[in-house]
């Protein structure tokens, strides 16, 4: 941020010197230079600029000083009311720094209420922040500009891996993530349980002693295929395959429905087949040792006081001493820019994006809405390897798995779900229910 505050200020510098008015914005986007041709830019520039004003008229004679010329961009969001509050917050330090630069706020309900006016030319957009079915919608229809055109190699590395990767095709990065979450971990009741398993082995050994006709030893939500994802994995596969193309009918998703039915086998199992919030429910009520749920659970839970709760990564597969780890299915949220954005508007968008992605802001989200930063260094802070459940979700998040860019995971999903729901209830074997899935998926 210091490079682009110096590149900045020495631009509006050369305004005011020269009382002239900025060039005209080129036919492409601006490509953002590395930070070596960018002091050097800004030297070249600086030195006659300075060299002129040291022989210039008096003070008293200049005539005074030129405004800088405002630049205005347009920013989209879907956030519910109070993040919005906060957004806008972050937009009015970023003006206060950045006076020249001007950021309105508009809002959308659906991916389908942004895209719609924006192929019918009635709706403009800068910058854009997207959940991955917006972001796969406008990158398929060529609205978006690579993020090479505004930042070097060395700022995006500073972003989680698993963040970047589902914004990530043909060679380009088209969004930067806000921050990420959507995986699965294993909670589990303290008062019962002092180490929780760290691999399927030891969760079926411990969860059948926990089992009896009134208490589950295992709860997780049955009938959803998100549920069976994180195992997919260890057993040699994931829902797409090396070229992005749905992967459902395979030998990995057979074995992970073997081992998700073997859990809910009505003589020898460990969880009932249940829905979601008949297993939150239960869990709250202290009648299910462990529950498989979502990161959004940790605020969910927080709120509770009778019950004494832990959060674990999701165990692995496999024997003892050689298990794999789970790998939940992880989606972000990105900031995408406009291919449209051009000349001074780039140079606002790259200073807004570099504010808003900054560790310090993502952390103070990461304070009031308990959501997980994506830069590198965020994730390191003791704000959240000193707080266990975060450290928990943080190593999680890690380990996930994204769907590429172009691939709409709840597509996926939605082709999953009815063949799942045929093997829990017998009606499917797993390799029928796999077959059905990639079916589906096809179709």
């Amino acid at each position: 941020m210091r490079l682009l505050s110096t590149l900045i200020m020495v631009i509006g510098l050369l305004l005011t010197l020269a009382a002239c008015t900025p060039p005209t914005p080129p036919a492409s986007p601006t490509p953002w230079p590395t930070p070596t041709s960018l002091v050097a830019e800004a030297t070249d520039q600086v030195a006659p600029a300075l060299a002129a004003a040291s022989t210039a008229t008096p003070a008293a004679q200049l005539s005074p000083t030129p405004t800088l010329p405002l630049t205005a961009l347009v920013l989209w969001e879907s956030l519910p009311e109070a993040q919005v509050q906060a957004l806008t917050s972050d937009v009015q330090v970023f003006q206060t720094e950045f006076p020249q630069f001007a950021v309105t706020l508009q809002h959308y309900d659906r991916p389908e209420s942004f895209m719609t006016p924006l192929n019918a030319g009635e709706l403009d957009f800068d910058i854009v922040l997207a959940a991955p079915p917006l972001l796969n919608n406008l990158w398929a229809g060529g609205q978006l500009a690579p993020m090479s055109d505004f930042f070097p190699p060395s700022f995006v590395d500073g972003f989680a891996s698993i963040a970047l990767a589902g914004a990530q095709q043909e060679g380009e990065l088209w969004g930067l993530p806000d921050t990420a979450g959507f995986h699965l971990l294993l909670f589990y009741n303290k008062d019962l349980i002092d180490t929780p398993p760290a691999n399927t082995i030891e969760l079926s050994e411990l969860a059948q002693t926990l089992t009896t006709p009134n208490h589950w030893g295992l709860g997780l939500n049955s009938y959803d295929p998100l549920w069976l994802t994180p195992w997919l994995t260890p057993q040699g596969g994931w829902l797409t395959d090396e070229t992005g193309q749905p992967a459902l009918n395979t030998p990995a998703m057979t074995a992970t429905l073997r081992l998700y039915l073997d859990w809910h086998d009505d003589l020898n199992g460990i969880a009932p087949v249940e829905t979601y919030n008949e297993v939150r429910a239960r869990f709250l009520r202290g009648d299910v040792a462990m529950m498989i749920d979502g990161e959004w659970a940790m605020a969910e839970l927080a709120s509770t006081e009778e019950l004494d709760w832990g959060v674990a990564l999701l165990p692995g597969v496999g024997q003892i001493e050689e298990s794999d780890p789970a790998a939940p299915l992880v989606l972000a949220r990105y900031w995408a820019i406009s291919r449209s954005v051009r000349g001074d508007r780039a140079l606002a968008v790259a200073a807004f994006l570099e504010h808003i992605t900054s560790p310090e802001r993502q952390l103070s989200w990461t304070t009031q809405f308990g959501l997980l930063p994506t830069r590198r260094q965020a994730l390191d802070d003791p704000l959240i390897t000193n707080e266990p459940t975060l450290r928990v979700s943080t190593a999680q998040l890690r380990a996930g798995r994204v769907v590429p860019l172009g691939v709409n995971a709840n597509t996926i999903l939605d082709a999953m779900r009815e063949p799942l729901r045929g093997a829990l209830d017998g009606e499917l074997t797993p390799e029928e229910a796999a077959e059905a899935m990639q079916r589906n998926v096809e179709n």
